[in-house]
């Protein structure tokens, strides 16, 4: 009978720890704790998922009457968070008069909080400070400038909205009197001088640079063999381009040699992966199994190191079930 049991919670008191931390004073409030945890973090993936984000890593602990919650995600292509507003750069003399020199789009991201903010001449771009010399050559200026800042068009911030809006629904499913923290986390870090190690092996993926999941695809991959925890990562990676592109089959060719350069670095925190997904790839007419296995996975060993996670992804084609083993160094 293939009675199965989840790799993560038969290595829970060995070398895995619980991801959700709480003190019940009664037996009844045990499954109280467990339904708002399952709740909780279901709301939040698809929270992420809404706005173009990939959950990573979730945890959570409860303390007295506080939920803290920790937070780590991947910031895809398709993030409607980052959108471009109109900014315009003004120059003020110091009379106060203001003149307008250009207009551009200015993406919003997680440091742009305030509406305003003024920029002194030592922080200004490389951008703005060949249209500033252009201005002045053109016009002719010859008065004395004071500061040159930036005004953004007055827009709600869409990062503060879709922020408040978590909240305001986390509030209403818990107690009024339950104080939320939350902690975020992002993956999306600038690792350009450890790439440049593995230039030479990437070269071998010239074939799939008119692809559009290339460049994306090799940056997560990267994440998720550098960062622990990275099962859940992968595999909704993997479900949200089997939803989008038609030839899985080339998507998983890639996928199998990009893993392979990148667990056999010297800076990988990974030993193996293995993939095994089901349904109908390429439009088959019927659904087979494919499975990629990637390094040394010992997945019957209590002792290893492991990570794991599954989802489930409908098409046009049907339903593709997923599952994917990551063994730790």
């Amino acid at each position: 009978m293939g009675q199965k049991t989840n790799p993560n919670i038969f290595r829970l008191g060995v070398n895995k720890t619980w991801k959700t931390e709480f003190f019940e004073k009664k037996n009844a409030e045990l499954s109280l704790y467990t339904f708002k945890d399952l709740e909780i973090k279901d709301y939040i993936e698809r929270f992420l998922e809404i706005h173009g984000l990939i959950l990573h890593d979730y945890k959570q602990q409860y303390s007295n009457s506080t939920l803290n919650l920790y937070i780590s995600y991947f910031v895809t292509s398709e993030c409607n968070l980052l959108q471009e507003q109109p900014s315009t750069l003004f120059l003020v003399d110091q009379t106060g008069q203001k003149k307008k020199v250009s207009t551009r789009l200015q993406a919003k991201t997680q440091s742009s909080v305030s509406s305003n903010f003024a920029w002194d001449n030592t922080k200004t771009s490389v951008q703005d400070s060949y249209v500033l010399r252009n201005y002045l050559k053109r016009n002719n200026f010859k008065g004395n400038i004071s500061e040159l800042r930036l005004e953004e068009s007055t827009q709600s911030n869409t990062i503060d909205g879709a922020l408040q809006e978590m909240f305001t629904t986390l509030s209403l499913f818990l107690d009024s009197t339950t104080k939320i923290n939350a902690n975020f986390s992002c993956l999306n870090k600038d690792f350009s001088f450890l790439k440049t190690i593995q230039t030479k092996k990437f070269i071998l993926l010239q074939k799939f640079r008119m692809t559009p999941f290339l460049k994306e695809g090799l940056e997560l991959l990267f994440y998720v063999t550098c960062n622990r925890n990275s099962a859940n990562l992968l595999a909704k990676f993997i479900a949200l381009q089997i939803k989008k592109i038609k030839r899985q089959k080339f998507f998983l060719s890639f996928l199998k040699q990009s893993l392979t350069v990148m667990v056999n670095s010297e800076i990988s925190t990974v030993k193996g992966i293995k993939i095994l997904l089901k349904g109908r790839l390429n439009g088959v007419p019927r659904a087979k199994h494919t499975t990629l296995v990637i390094g040394d996975v010992p997945v019957q060993s209590i002792s290893a190191t492991m990570d794991y996670s599954q989802t489930t992804v409908h098409n046009s084609n049907g339903s593709y079930g997923i599952k994917v083993w990551v063994v730790e160094k």
